[in-house]
């Protein structure tokens, strides 16, 4: 049974900051922050559940996790510490040590230290969505495309494809979808600005909760005389006013999701994530809008990278292969583990002269992926041999060869010819 699970016990308990205690150093969202400013021993736990910014039992459980924690201490009528009650068995918020050792299975086809990684950052899931990029509140857009597309490179599903993960996948799957989420809504202007409004609704309307149970014990005064007859309750009209903002404001985040979703079904993959991202901005509590969201949001990557793809492909035949490469590696962004766009973004920058480092990185990554592709071990051992690196390139082109003995530009690379210029003939020709 929760600390707060009935009102008779809320009503008498009082939630205070725990002795020592210095808000600015704990790691809160703008929910709990604003929860934990309406702490102050004299407010009991069942107005916290009323003007916390956040659901009800959202409230509960942040009471209870400050409590096991000793941010918060529950105190009587009177002001005398109460000892907690047991806190009911559910699952942790976040892996401890013991926890995540547990889970951790060296059979899986998964690195153990990256089993460790993941849990480690599921367990931040519910963290600012900053915080969860590892970026400054006030980080720009730049600085979140580059954290962004880092923990893209490192936390997408797609880096697992066709391996045993076991419960891993389901982890990463999460974790990207609230990677996604807190880029998209961070990087939109708009979505961002009315997050922030949606929270400062919330939080006036606690505010103007406050105020009426603080003006209620006067008017429990002037109504004794009348105690007889039941009255409804009054509200001061402030309270109505911020109520009618944050309703409008569900309301408008509805339409947005069902308009978001009608594009979803007729295929306008972008549309369709405008609309759930600013209903999610629009009311950033419900957690529908959230489970929607990077689903949605996959299928508009995919579209932006298809799209992106196919300018590439044009350039190339117009030989602007400066523009081409700058669209693939774009696509990248979006498709950081597609093994053929690898690929092809490693052979242009081979090819043209470009940077080897960025080539390396990207035909390496395409090996990785399948290792069972004559082309792809063999533009890595090409590029290996621009760099001067003649061991390396032996070996990838030897794999090469291994896997298509009929590859001719393989086996003129390892003889010692051919060069970047042979490159040109297969530019807009796929795993050539």
């Amino acid at each position: 049974m929760r600390l707060g699970a009935n009102s008779a016990g809320q009503s008498e308990r009082y939630p205070r900051l725990g002795a020592g205690v210095d808000p600015s150093r704990l790691s809160l969202t703008p929910a709990e922050g604003y929860l934990l400013s309406r702490i102050d021993g004299a407010t009991p736990w069942l107005l916290l559940r009323s003007i916390g910014g956040l659901a009800p039992d959202d409230v509960d459980r942040c009471l209870e996790r400050w409590i096991a924690e000793g941010v918060v201490v529950l105190t009587s009528r009177d002001g005398r510490i109460e000892k907690a009650a047991p806190r009911a068995a559910s699952a942790p918020s976040a892996p401890t040590a013991a926890v995540a050792a547990a889970d951790v299975d060296a059979s899986l086809e998964i690195p153990v230290e990256v089993q460790l990684r993941i849990l480690e950052f599921e367990a931040k899931l519910e963290r600012p969505y900053h915080e969860i990029l590892g970026v400054a509140a006030e980080a720009d857009r730049k600085e979140l495309r580059r954290a962004y597309f880092a923990l893209s490179k490192e936390l997408h599903p797609d880096r697992f494809f066709r391996r045993n993960t076991g419960p891993f996948g389901k982890r990463l799957d999460r974790i990207f979808g609230k990677i996604v989420e807190a880029y998209e809504l961070l990087s939109d202007p708009t979505a961002r600005a009315e997050i922030l409004r949606s929270l400062a609704a919330a939080a006036g309307e606690g505010a103007a909760a406050q105020a009426a149970v603080e003006a209620a014990p006067a008017a429990e005064e002037q109504a004794k005389p009348e105690a007889a007859r039941p009255r409804a309750p009054r509200r001061p009209h402030v309270f109505s006013l911020h109520s009618r903002v944050v309703r409008e404001r569900k309301a408008r985040a509805k339409r947005f999701f069902e308009a978001g979703m009608a594009a979803y079904s007729a295929g306008r993959w972008t549309e369709a994530a405008g609309g759930v991202r600013l209903a999610i901005a629009f009311d950033p509590w419900n957690a529908i809008y959230k489970e929607q969201f990077a689903g949605v949001q996959r299928k508009a990557h995919d579209e932006r990278a298809a799209k992106l793809v196919r300018e590439a492909e044009s350039a190339l035949e117009l030989r602007d292969f400066k523009a081409a490469l700058h669209c693939f590696e774009e696509a990248l962004e979006y498709r950081p583990h597609d093994a053929e766009l690898l690929h092809r973004a490693a052979k242009l920058a081979w090819a043209t002269g470009g940077d080897l480092h960025r080539a390396k990185e990207w035909a390496m990554a395409a090996v990785e992926l399948d290792a069972k592709s004559a082309a792809y071990h063999r533009v890595l051992g090409q590029v290996y041999k621009a760099a001067g690196l003649e061991a390396n390139a032996r070996r990838e082109l030897e794999a090469a060869l291994a896997l298509d003995p009929n590859d001719e530009e393989a086996r003129t690379a390892l003889r010692g010819g051919g060069g970047r210029s042979l490159g040109f003939r297969w530019l807009g020709g796929g795993k050539r």
